[in-house]
């Protein structure tokens, strides 16, 4: 008898709180689409602008927030009596992609031109642009 390999893969719940929230993202995004924000991801570098930073951080969320959380989180980005502030919002981002199996490269100790570069976990546009891994072994795959 032939033995069947089998490629099924228990997902967990992935749930953080920001203040009195609770937001809840997708137990697995589908290859295709993590693959392309992966992509998009990866053409920023340290001289990013605020802008091209922001837009990654709204590209993760979106990817990966369910639909209810996704208008919440989105609506407290622009609340100023309850903010989600950019440096939640870069916190949040960063621990969704680990939680996804992207892990953004640790950024080297200096740049060519010999000024510092932040280190790892000071900003997602630390890491050397075209370098955004996707582990097979993602932390998504343990129970």
């Amino acid at each position: 008898m032939t033995e069947m390999r089998d490629f099924s893969k228990k997902r967990k719940d992935i749930t953080f709180r920001v203040d009195d929230d609770v937001f809840q993202a997708a137990r697995g995004v589908p290859a295709e689409v993590l693959l392309d924000f992966a992509t998009e991801f990866a053409g920023m570098d340290t001289s990013a602008t605020v802008d091209q930073q922001l837009k990654a951080f709204r590209s993760m969320l979106e990817v990966v927030l369910l639909p209810e959380s996704l208008e919440r989180f989105t609506a407290r980005m622009r609340d100023r009596e309850n903010p989600i502030e950019i440096d939640q919002v870069e916190d949040v981002v960063t621990w969704l992609m680990e939680q996804y199996g992207l892990r953004p490269t640790e950024a080297p100790s200096s740049s060519p031109d010999g000024r510092s570069v932040p280190g790892p976990g000071t900003s997602l546009t630390a890491s050397t642009p075209g370098e955004v891994l996707i582990s097979a072994a993602s932390p998504s795959t343990v129970s």
